[in-house]
């Protein structure tokens, strides 16, 4: 296990921030930017949800597994579309709660950074579109939590990473109606720019996800999604700001409508042995509920 000490307590600096910038990308930043569908104008999806996840299995740069010390972070999120046009959806995603600790350390709270964009309807028969969110630096990008041990010594835990980039999301989708089965296919690329003047390497991602409706109950819904670095970067904040991050990932999940709107949304989420190997993550499950309230028009397309 990886305690405090002068040594580790300068890896653990660097390996706190794979899991807010590797881990948590792909769900913070996919919703419905990663379909090619739409929001009807004026129709509104918001959803409030609950994160968790814990692990002490880090993988480096090499893609090799080390141990480290046990970490754990809680998180609450806001998720907004809501249709403007018929053709044009404003995208919100904010975590507006991040508590997070090492078994050593005090724990760290507060917001992180926001996420508001927009997409636009490139085509409707078959749904092409193409979205652009910024993600805005508002939480702070250095935290220090005290060792619990030995005050001493203490540990960088942010709730935000300090840097302007932007996702870039081309995306289609189908329904086999009228059937009730439907798949989203997206590629995305981060731009990203500069911490405290250095520069980051941009990211690719591409996913596909596949659901359906199950008795006329709830939907259920599977997605398979990767991400790779296009370039080296900065070697001096390689582990620091997610430099380097690869992975392959499946996204389980069930939404189940209650009444008038509202319903209830559960997700799983893990890293998988697929075409991109492990590198620069945590790796464990990660759990999610939601609470979803929705805005629909007087007739819901197919």
């Amino acid at each position: 296990m990886l305690h405090y000490n002068k040594n580790c307590h300068i890896l653990s600096i660097r390996l706190i921030h794979l899991v807010l910038l590797g881990g948590f990308l792909l769900y913070s930043s996919g919703g419905s930017a990663q379909s090619g569908w739409t929001k009807p104008k004026g129709e509104l999806f918001s959803r409030i949800g609950y994160q968790y996840f814990s692990s002490d299995q880090y993988y480096n740069l090499a893609g090799n597994k080390i141990q480290t010390s046990q970490y754990k972070q809680h998180t609450i999120s806001l998720y907004g579309e809501y249709g403007l046009t018929d053709r044009l959806t404003i995208l919100l995603d904010w975590p507006v709660f991040k508590s997070h600790r090492f078994e050593t350390s005090e724990s760290i709270e507060g917001w992180g950074d926001i996420k508001a964009g927009l997409k636009y309807a490139i085509a409707k028969k078959i749904p092409v579109s193409f979205s652009i969110i910024p993600e805005i630096p508002i939480a702070r990008a250095n935290r220090y939590a005290s060792n619990l041990s030995n005050p001493d010594f203490n540990i960088n835990l942010p709730t935000g990473d300090g840097e302007f980039n932007v996702f870039n999301v081309l995306a289609i989708s189908a329904s086999l109606y009228p059937l009730p089965i439907y798949f989203n296919l997206f590629a995305a690329y981060n731009l990203r720019t500069k911490y405290e003047n250095l520069k980051l390497s941009d990211q690719m991602l591409y996913g596909l996800e596949l659901g359906g409706k199950v008795f006329d109950i709830a939907w259920l819904k599977g997605a398979i999604k990767m991400q790779n670095t296009l370039s080296t970067g900065t070697t001096e904040v390689s582990f620091v700001r997610g430099e380097g991050t690869e992975y392959s990932s499946l996204n389980l999940g069930v939404y189940v409508p209650v009444f008038s709107g509202w319903g209830i949304d559960v997700n799983y989420f893990d890293y998988i042995r697929l075409i991109q190997k492990r590198k620069n993550i945590y790796d464990a499950p990660t759990f999610s509920i939601g609470l979803v309230y929705e805005i629909k028009g007087k007739e819901e397309s197919p």
